[in-house]
């Protein structure tokens, strides 16, 4: 006769304490305080720029850039936009011709690409995507000697132009992916009706691609404001230089002078802005363009 013996083990009190829905829970705050991390740490060099640009100078001298308000000294701003008005509206014209010129030819481009046909139409646009894995600053050099023999010097022209040529890679890809997905009955009978391929682009396929050619004019708009190295080589005059070369003369005006401390992060707030507001109103179309202009192979 075999006796068989039963042994009892015990569980530890707080095993079940940790079930489905504690664990949901236990994720959801985790990710709650990743989210709030991730906004303050987004957000605080925003929030530590505008408290600074109203403060004054000798209350950002004697208590630091951490300190607290004081007084309000908004002054400041109008210090600092008498001093980047004129780069701030040669950066808006330069951004505008260099949307117009560049969306134009992206358009055209990836029209042929999408709904002509002509030999070599693949290896171009391979040749195109290629040319997404070039660093723009290896073509420095080739842009500067074009540049120098077309005498674009120290004009607006030496901006605008290898802006928009610059984008014109990117601008095609996404352009052709969108015009791909117009439904091409649309545009035969149009062409049935007699339309010729000028008239089935501007009637047709541009009105139906403002999404995505809106998204081309934000990208073109984002590199001229941001861009700081090309401008300050093809342009020595600081009155039509834009807004990023601008920024740095202003604040080597004032040298060692701490009283204007304010004014320099109130320049920096107006800079700023422009572009936080125009990304945060036009996210959605962004987002959407880019989506819908993805490129199928």
């Amino acid at each position: 006769m075999s006796i068989t013996v039963q042994s009892q083990t015990h569980r530890p009190a707080f095993v079940g304490r940790w079930g489905p829905a504690q664990r949901q829970r236990a994720l959801a705050l985790v990710t709650l305080v990743a989210g709030a991390v991730i906004v303050v740490m987004t957000y605080f060099p925003l929030i530590f720029v505008v408290s600074n640009s109203l403060k004054s100078g000798q209350n950002i001298f004697t208590n630091g850039v951490f300190s607290l308000f004081t007084q309000f000294d908004y002054h400041n701003y109008a210090v600092a936009w008498s001093g980047i008005d004129g780069p701030l509206l040669n950066t808006v014209i330069v951004a505008g011709l260099s949307i117009v010129i560049g969306v134009t030819a992206a358009t055209l481009g990836a029209y042929a690409f999408s709904q002509l046909r002509f030999r070599g139409k693949n290896l171009l646009f391979l040749a195109c995507v290629c040319l997404l894995f070039v660093p723009w600053t290896l073509t420095l050099i080739p842009l500067f000697l074009t540049v120098q023999k077309l005498h674009l010097f120290n004009t607006w022209w030496a901006l605008i132009l290898p802006y928009a040529a610059t984008a014109q890679p990117l601008l095609i890809v996404i352009f052709r992916g969108f015009f791909e997905q117009i439904p091409g009955e649309l545009l035969q009978s149009a062409r049935l009706d007699g339309c010729s391929e000028r008239q089935v682009l501007t009637r047709i396929v541009a009105p139906l691609s403002r999404p995505i050619l809106f998204t081309g004019a934000i990208l073109i708009t984002i590199n001229v404001w941001g861009d700081y190295l090309w401008p300050t080589i093809v342009i020595q005059n600081p009155h039509i230089t834009t807004i990023s070369a601008g920024m740095i003369q202003f604040v080597d005006s004032f040298g060692l002078n701490v009283s204007e401390g304010g004014a320099v992060f109130a320049a920096y707030v107006i800079v700023t802005m422009p572009m936080f507001l125009l990304v945060g109103f036009s996210m959605r179309y962004f987002v959407s363009g880019l989506t819908e202009g993805a490129l199928k192979l």
